[in-house]
């Protein structure tokens, strides 16, 4: 489907563009009656005409002053300018600022239409066109075509009418975008069809049915119906005008200014980081703090700004900075829009998204207000690499794959795809390079070395202490390959080094001493005697080879020590005594086992955790399993 051209009609008042648009395309934009009665545009106006290299819809704007906010939201997803200036009267106020305007919202591409001509003397034409060449100079319309015209008459418009079948051919393409972008300049209802949205869709095509957001309010619609130029279709390009009716929302429900974006595309935020240019002839500089009205695609906002870097913005400064909104906006990556001073109203600048959803500029944060000044530079030089690089040392080593094609405005998969050289994949929708990877891996090594150096007696160690300073996802990924290669083994929340071995660092005194303890545990079987705090170290050690179990008795608030071997024993002893399915309480258990209440409850209950009894009320009943907890390893 061939991309219509959207082009933006701009100049000053009373130059002729709404009768030039009605002269090309036979339909009228002015609408209103007041229009009518006036004899100037208010409001947007829409045509639109086929001509073989494509279709071109003409977006006739305002040309008057107080109408500013009109001519940005359609110049806003035009990809060219028909500049309309009356060869009587030359370049007015309006002409000079609907061309700055053009500029800063990235328009390159046009063609100027010197209207009224056939009231120029004779001989007047070569003067006329001198000037308005001199005009253009300095702008992105220097050296575009200037076709001398009457609306009237007819004079010119045949070649006007080459030209923008030209100006089809050679304007750039739609800018790609995550999904579809509809920014609604029109919300109507119509008797049998519902509620009707229109506007230039950006980004995407957009197709009958398909899922929707309005945004930022954040609420989901569907499409029911897609027009183009009255035509009903299925599916609708990039780069034109489209009528769209919704299901699940009446028009009353759509606030002013809200954009239509494929479902889950686009994410609504209060903050939002740009690259800022000021006009040159700006009345004064833009501080921190200074208020300002932000015109975007069909919505004005107001947001405070916050300069990255300078203190102070002086007219003809570019630099970068926060804008901060009391309530969310809707924005993408490259987006463009312009910024005006509330009062008096003036035209500051332009900017262009770089973030549309920003953190919060906090110096504590890791690289400070200068890593974000650094990341953000990266993102105007538009290099995918050096913005993952930007990624990866704020967040130590990662990167978080939709971050990265959101700033760079590449697809996940092409992110992917060209960072594989010095990124992996880590985990879903995460990469680190390869170099934090490796780094991470001896980091985690050494620190579980270190650990095992200053605890040589314990079999495990906390796999938290191991872990920090390391994002979350990198910690994973190098602990899952380090298990996987059999250099560390995981217990929970518990690892070791696999050749670590704390019997073999005890001194002699102290293995002479750990065999006493493991020799009273097992011959005070269900009496186990208490344990000595100065034996702690040790106890624990046979508790992590399997050797002991810690349980606790809850009534009593007291932790004892059993020999594993003394609790095997003592279940076979309950089979014998209780043989399946025979139930038993806690006072036969303890008089067939010889024991005290102290020390069955907690015996029994452990017996229950590791499924070898069931119990139900006050009675247990053996369940059969055989051995299901283990037994010692050889005596040490």
């Amino acid at each position: 489907m061939t991309a219509p051209l959207s082009l933006a009609v701009i100049g000053h008042v009373n130059h002729g563009k709404s009768a030039l648009v009605r002269a090309l395309t036979g339909i009228e934009t002015d609408r209103l009656k007041e229009e009518i009665a006036r004899g100037l545009s208010i409001t947007l106006g829409f045509a639109w005409r086929d001509y073989p290299a494509g279709c071109v819809d003409f977006i006739d704007a305002p040309g008057h002053e107080d109408f500013i906010r009109a001519m940005v939201m359609g110049a806003t997803g035009a990809r060219a300018v028909l500049l309309v200036v009356s060869a009587t009267e030359g370049f007015g106020r309006q002409t000079r600022e609907h061309l700055r305007i053009a500029s800063l919202l990235g328009l390159r591409a046009g063609i100027v239409a010197v209207t009224k001509s056939d009231l120029l003397a004779e001989g007047a034409e070569a003067e006329v066109r001198r000037r308005i060449t001199s005009e253009l100079s300095d702008s992105f319309l220097a050296g575009e075509p200037i076709v001398f015209c009457s609306a009237v008459s007819g004079m010119g418009l045949d070649e006007l009418s080459g030209q923008l079948q030209a100006l089809v051919i050679r304007s750039p393409a739609p800018e790609a975008l995550p999904g579809a972008y509809l920014p609604l300049d029109r919300v109507f209802s119509v008797a049998g069809a519902g509620t009707i949205v229109t506007g230039t869709l950006l980004g995407a095509a957009l197709g009958l049915g398909a899922a929707a957001s309005l945004e930022p309010s954040g609420r989901r619609v569907s499409v029911r119906q897609i027009q183009i130029h009255g035509q009903t279709t299925e599916l609708a390009a990039p780069g034109g005008r489209v009528a769209v009716g919704l299901r699940g929302v009446s028009a009353g429900e759509i606030r002013a200014g809200e954009v239509l974006c494929a479902a889950g595309c686009y994410e609504a935020s209060a903050r939002v980081d740009v690259e800022l240019t000021l006009s040159a002839d700006g009345a004064r500089p833009l501080k921190p703090t200074d208020e300002v009205r932000v015109m975007w695609g069909a919505r004005q906002d107001i947001a405070r700004l916050r300069l990255i870097g300078p203190r102070v913005l002086s007219p003809g400064d570019r630099g970068l900075a926060q804008l901060r909104f009391s309530t969310p906006v809707i924005a993408y990556a490259g987006q463009r829009a312009i910024l005006r001073r509330p009062s008096p109203a003036e035209t500051i600048g332009g900017v262009v998204v770089l973030d549309p959803t920003a953190p919060t500029l906090r110096a504590a944060r890791s690289g400070g207000i200068e890593g974000r000044r650094d990341l953000l530079e990266a993102v105007v030089a538009g290099d995918l690499e050096p913005i993952a690089h930007q990624l990866a040392r704020r967040d130590g080593g990662s990167l978080r794959v939709a971050e990265a094609a959101r700033l760079s405005r590449h697809s996940a998969a092409e992110v992917r795809r060209r960072l594989a050289r010095d990124f992996e994949d880590i985990d879903d929708g995460v990469m680190a390079t390869r170099a934090a990877v490796a780094g991470a891996r001896q980091a985690y090594l050494e620190r579980l070395t270190e650990a095992h150096r200053l605890t040589p007696a314990r079999s495990w160690v906390s796999a938290g202490a191991i872990r920090s300073g390391v994002s979350r996802e990198l910690v994973a990924h190098v602990e899952s390959r380090l298990a996987a290669a059999g250099e560390i083994r995981l217990d929970g929340a518990l690892v070791a080094r696999t050749g670590h071995d704390p019997l073999a660092t005890l001194s002699a005194e102290a293995l002479a001493r750990l065999r006493q303890i493991e020799g009273a545990l097992r011959e005070g079987g269900l009496m186990p005697p208490d344990a000595d705090l100065a034996d702690q170290d040790l106890i624990q050690l046979l508790i992590e080879t399997g050797r002991a179990v810690s349980l606790r008795n809850h009534a009593l608030r007291q932790t004892l020590v059993f020999h594993i071997d003394a609790l095997a024993a003592a279940l076979g002893a309950l089979s014998a005594a209780f043989p399946a399915p025979a139930e038993f309480t806690t006072g036969e258990a303890r008089a067939a086992l010889g024991t005290t209440r102290k020390f069955i409850v907690p015996a029994l209950e452990f017996l229950d955790a590791k499924g070898a009894t069931v119990r139900q009320g006050d009675a247990r009943r053996i369940t059969g399993a055989e051995n299901p907890f283990g037994v010692s390893q050889n005596p040490i």
